[in-house]
């Protein structure tokens, strides 16, 4: 009679995740405040006359646009959940590892004096259930591994929509006048030429807002959809979630 089968892979160490930046609900807060600014002044942008403006009107200065990327922003993956569930992966990995060397070691003396029929049966069934263990050690730690990427990737797309936003500076007046004084300034615009300079500047302002929060949006829900994406179809090639319960 032989000897088992190799001791099981170890359980690759978790990788480095940077789950640093805002809470949940602090960046849907700031994001709502961007969208607000944005959706409020952005009637105002269009009051202006076009050759006074840096942009044409187009999908981008829609109102509709900053309210669908604000309701994105509720689309994105919860990083901390995802690293949570790569840690609870490597948990069960290790686990399954440690009950399987724990019986191992338990049968080890029992090949030094047992020999025959039975003997053999029950090796050839200790090497099977050591196959099966060794495919799902490595499927939870590669699960794992992809949960790790996935948290990493949101949770920089967080960081980077939450600077997004507060490039959008809720606290100062775009174009330095509150949005009474813009009121004033496209109500004079027929008949005062000074007009002309503030408004433009108003424009440019809100325009180089409104492009960093946009740009912002669109990457970090592009990242959290690919990083989502990354996850089902791990978890669909392995058969679903490994640690869910029937």
């Amino acid at each position: 009679m032989t000897t088992p089968d190799r001791p099981l892979r170890l359980v690759p160490p978790a990788g480095p995740v940077d789950l640093a930046g805002p809470s949940r609900a602090a960046l849907l807060g700031a994001v709502d405040v961007a969208v607000g600014l944005l959706t409020v002044h952005l009637p105002r942008w269009h009051a202006v006359p076009p050759r006074w403006r840096g942009v044409p009107s187009g999908p981008d200065t829609d109102p509709a646009t900053v309210r669908r990327a604000g309701a994105q922003a509720r689309e994105l993956p919860d990083a901390a959940a995802l690293a949570a569930q790569a840690e609870a992966l490597r948990e069960g990995a290790t686990l399954v590892r440690r009950q399987h060397v724990d019986t191992a070691e338990d049968l080890g003396p029992l090949w030094d004096t047992w020999a025959g029929p039975s003997a053999d049966a029950v090796q050839r069934r200790v090497s099977a259930l050591a196959r099966s263990a060794h495919g799902l050690v490595g499927e939870l730690g590669d699960t794992a591994d992809v949960f790790e990427v996935a948290a990493g990737r949101v949770a920089a797309a967080v960081r980077d929509l939450a600077a997004g936003a507060a490039a959008v500076r809720p606290a100062d007046p775009v174009g330095g006048r509150h949005p009474a004084q813009i009121d004033a300034l496209l109500a004079a615009v027929r008949v005062d030429p000074a007009v002309e300079a503030p408004l433009r500047a108003y424009a440019a302002d809100l325009e180089e807002r409104l492009h960093r929060f946009l740009a912002a949006a669109a990457r970090s829900h592009a990242a959290g959809q690919e990083a989502g994406a990354r996850v089902r179809e791990r978890l669909a090639a392995g058969g679903g979630d490994p640690l869910r319960r029937p």
